[in-house]
């Protein structure tokens, strides 16, 4: 059964030097298919490496390119567009724009001009009817509000860290709500008892590796290998059985790309 991490970064400097075994543990604990996401254009060649090297070792890799909000103090917006254009014109498109979004919780970030490079980002995927990936930090109701104002194809929220009632609003526009290593923790209560009341159907699964590992894996570096501990835990806290969840889980993830995921390692 396919088992597909919706975030994970393969160009991140840590997995250059054991790229392979990364794959081939990804391999050995059933995962499938990757999507690739990318933070800045510097880095988008690195990341198009990353994507062709997991492929050639037989792992579907898919690709998504934005201009994180991290790195809005350093590339504007048209040097944002220009590297998704770049890469929309290549032989290999991307399937989603991100990671995009906004990050209020980060020091020395003008929110304004966060905003601006998000909303241009935002238009340019609708332009083009694709979903986009969604950083968010203290922003969701911002976000929200943007959402509500510009044309968009949907997408995915990357780490939720809102509330009920937020995560409620990003459904409404058509979102999905990306499950990570923070249901692994036993302290995260808030987490736990949102992802228990949330609709199955708003939801997909993760690693953000080499980011954000579970409770199994504090202090270390996050592999797309420990995907099924996160899919573990939201079957346990659901009550459910895994493979009935990972059924729904990858009609979800099929509707979120809008169908453009294949299994051709050659794509």
């Amino acid at each position: 059964m396919e088992r597909i991490d919706t975030h994970c970064h393969l160009e991140a400097a840590t997995f250059v030097d054991d790229f392979d075994e990364v794959v081939r543990h990804a391999f050995a604990n059933g995962v499938t298919g990757i999507v690739s996401v990318g933070v800045s254009p510097a880095d988008f060649d690195d990341q198009c490496l990353a994507i062709g090297q997991a492929r050639a070792a037989g792992l579907s890799v898919w690709g998504a390119f934005g201009t994180h909000p991290w790195w809005s103090d350093r590339v504007n917006v048209d040097e944002a567009l220009a590297g998704l254009e770049s890469q929309w014109q290549s032989a290999d498109p991307p399937i989603a724009v991100g990671e995009i979004g906004l990050d209020f919780a980060r020091p020395g970030l003008e929110n304004d001009v966060q905003s601006g490079l998000f909303t241009a980002q935002l238009d340019w995927a609708a332009e083009r009817h694709l979903p986009v990936i969604l950083h968010e930090r203290k922003s969701a109701d911002r976000l929200l509000y943007w959402l509500r104002r510009h044309r968009h194809a949907g997408g995915v929220v990357h780490g939720f860290t809102g509330s009920h009632q937020q995560a409620l609003g990003f459904i409404e526009q058509g979102f999905y709500l990306g499950v990570g290593g923070a249901i692994t923790h036993p302290g995260a209560h808030r987490v736990h008892r949102m992802m228990r009341e949330l609709p199955l159907d708003a939801l997909v699964l993760e690693t953000d590796a080499p980011n954000q590992p579970g409770h199994a894996h504090r202090g270390e570096r996050n592999l797309p290998g420990y995907l099924p501990e996160n899919l573990a835990s939201l079957a346990e806290l659901r009550g459910v059985d895994p493979d009935e969840l990972l059924e729904r889980i990858n009609r979800n993830t099929r509707r979120l790309f809008k169908d453009r995921l294949g299994y051709n390692a050659s794509l």
